[in-house]
């Protein structure tokens, strides 16, 4: 029985263990590059940073949740493109429920006040090596 919930633990603990990020020495220059830049606008002030279904909190009652990415069209930094695209977010709002949000686009109201998502990374790139493009995170600000 001992040997049972021990094992039992462990495997709980392996299920909760965070994703593990690819090593950025394997990534090529310039894709290191803009994920710093990336980092670093996620990093500015009163941007709250978050991953796929984590709040972020930006005060005054403002919870804001991504839930999936709905779209990610962004034209590919090494690539010409007609379009620019663009990057859409399905989020819940705390006690308001479920909006969808775009880069860089206006703000969302709410009864706790306005938000806008003002940085994403990682950015889009034809030359990802495989199963090295991290996960997203997202950069939401009070507006």
């Amino acid at each position: 029985m001992r040997a049972f919930l021990i094992s039992a633990l462990l495997l709980i603990g392996c299920a909760s263990a965070p994703v593990a990020e690819p090593p950025l020495a394997n990534l090529p220059q310039h894709i290191r590059e803009d994920l710093a830049q990336r980092d670093a606008a996620l990093a500015e002030p009163g941007v709250v940073a978050v991953r796929v279904n984590e709040n972020a909190n930006l005060g005054e009652g403002l919870i804001v949740r991504p839930l999936e990415v709905v779209e990610d069209s962004r034209c590919p930094q090494n690539a010409r493109c007609v379009w620019a695209g663009r990057l859409r977010v399905r989020v819940a709002v705390e006690g308001v429920g479920e909006r969808e949000v775009i880069l860089d686009e206006e703000a969302v109201q709410t009864p706790h006040g306005a938000f806008q998502l003002v940085a994403v990374s990682p950015g889009p790139w034809t030359d990802w090596p495989e199963g090295a493009r991290p996960g997203y995170r997202f950069g939401f600000k009070r507006a």
